[in-house]
Order: C-alpha cells, then sequence, then structure tokens
C-alpha cells in the first residue's frame, strides 16, 4: 500500500525551492518530508524563523482531490469543442482515473472567471471537429516559437459585429503561418541584446490585476516543468493567441 502510487505520481512544482514562505515571508525554507494524497505525491516545505509546514501551491488548488494536470487536460477537452462526457472518457483514457462529467462542470464553474470560452462556445460556428480547433505552426527565427491560435474564436471575432472592427487583426493572425517576414527576425538585432538599450535607473514597475495575471497565478508553478504548458493554457483560458518561446 506504502508504494501504491507510482512516481510520477509526485507533484514537480512542490519540489521546486518556493521563493518564501506564505505566512511571515522568510526565505529560510527547508524540505520537511512529503505529504501522500489520494491521487498524488506532494513536497512538504518548513519555515525556519516561524516553524509553519506548507506545500507551495496556488490557493485554488488546496484541498482538491485531483493533481492539477487533470484539471487542466479536462478543461482543455472541453474547450477543444468535446462534450463533458467525451472529455470525462478522454481523460479516463490519458490517466487511468475516472472524472464525472459533473465534476468536470464544477471546474468549469469554479474557475468560470477564466474559463470564458466555456459562455463563448454556444455561439461559435460549427463546421470544425475539435482536432481542427488549433492552428499551430513553428516559426524558426534566431529562436523556436511556438505560434497558435484558437480557429473558432478567431471566426467568433470576425463574425460578431461588435467586434467587426477586428476583422483586419484575424486576417493578420491567419497570415502569420504562410506570410510572416522570418528574414526579419532571423537578421535583425534582438532590443535585449543591444548595450544599454534601457536604463533601469528609469524603469518603473507597476503591478496589474488582469485576466494574465489570474490564469498566471492558477498554472504558473506548472510552467517550468510542462513545455506545453503556455499552448495548454492558450486552449483552456482562451487567449486569441499564443507565442511561446522553446
Amino acid at each position: 500500500m506504502a508504494n501504491s502510487l507510482p512516481l510520477a505520481a509526485r507533484v514537480p512544482h512542490t519540489v521546486k525551492p518556493p521563493g518564501q514562505c506564505p505566512y511571515c515571508g522568510s526565505t529560510r525554507l527547508i524540505r520537511k518530508g512529503t505529504r501522500r494524497k489520494k491521487l498524488e505525491i506532494v513536497q512538504l516545505w518548513q519555515c525556519k524563523l516561524c516553524r509553519r509546514v506548507f506545500t507551495p501551491a496556488p490557493a485554488e488548488l488546496r484541498y482538491k482531490t485531483y493533481p492539477l494536470r487533470i484539471i487542466l487536460d479536462g478543461v482543455t477537452f472541453y474547450n477543444l469543442g468535446y462534450s463533458l462526457p467525451v472529455a470525462a472518457a478522454k481523460l479516463k483514457s490519458r490517466h487511468g482515473y475516472k472524472v464525472s462529467p459533473s465534476t468536470l462542470a464544477s471546474w468549469m464553474s469554479e474557475h468560470r472567471e477564466l474559463t470564458t470560452y466555456t459562455r463563448l462556445r454556444r455561439d461559435t460556428p460549427a463546421g470544425r471537429t475539435p482536432a481542427q480547433t488549433i492552428r499551430s505552426t513553428k516559426l524558426y527565427h534566431r529562436q523556436v516559437y511556438s505560434f497558435a491560435y484558437h480557429r473558432p474564436k478567431l471566426a467568433l471575432l470576425r463574425e460578431d459585429k461588435q467586434h467587426k472592427r477586428f476583422a483586419p487583426l484575424a486576417d493578420f493572425l491567419e497570415r502569420v503561418p504562410n506570410d510572416c517576414p522570418h528574414e526579419l527576425f532571423r537578421e535583425s538585432s534582438r532590443a535585449s541584446q543591444i548595450p544599454n538599450f534601457v536604463s533601469r535607473n528609469h524603469l518603473i514597475v507597476v503591478e496589474k490585476e488582469n485576466f494574465a495575471t489570474r490564469t498566471a497565478a492558477l498554472i504558473g508553478h506548472r510552467l517550468s516543468t510542462i513545455p506545453r504548458a503556455l499552448f495548454l493554457l492558450e486552449i483552456s483560458f482562451c487567449p486569441l493567441l499564443v507565442i511561446h518561446q522553446r
């Protein structure tokens, strides 16, 4: 029974040293064993100052039965166009865990503020299968970038009279895979490589709370462990476009 969970059940984002104690802010942290949950194993950390023990994770994931990877995949399947029962069946096939359609629906409801495509889905033009939902390609510039956009949302943007002014933007995004001026990005210098391009003495840091920061708060701990995390983010939490450096 002690070894019933495979090594893969360990949660990578809890192994990485957290920046500070969530209770007192101290950076004096040590590992303090692990906690075996129903479906995963998480790393415990202890603050040497206040002695509190904690697991580094977004507040939204505390007291959850299912691991983050399953929640993200479930939302992803649904936002690709699969029905709740089919999305639940695909989760069972991929991870081996049975997730009911009602549980999947509760994830959508709980993260309603971020899963905006759920309310747009009924208005999405028909004609595309889930496999055709995402158009993706790689841009081989001085580095390799993954470029992707959500086809149904782009079509919805173009057909909605309220947003018709964005039709040229939709046209531009659809042309990028074929008409991108790659030479501009292969031969020119990057701004970050130009000496003294920005003086740090004149930088002003302004914190903002918006869609992007709320999304990052939910999956930010997972970005360093899953190369396709931003691609999953694009599918699941519905930005129209994502460009991700590999």
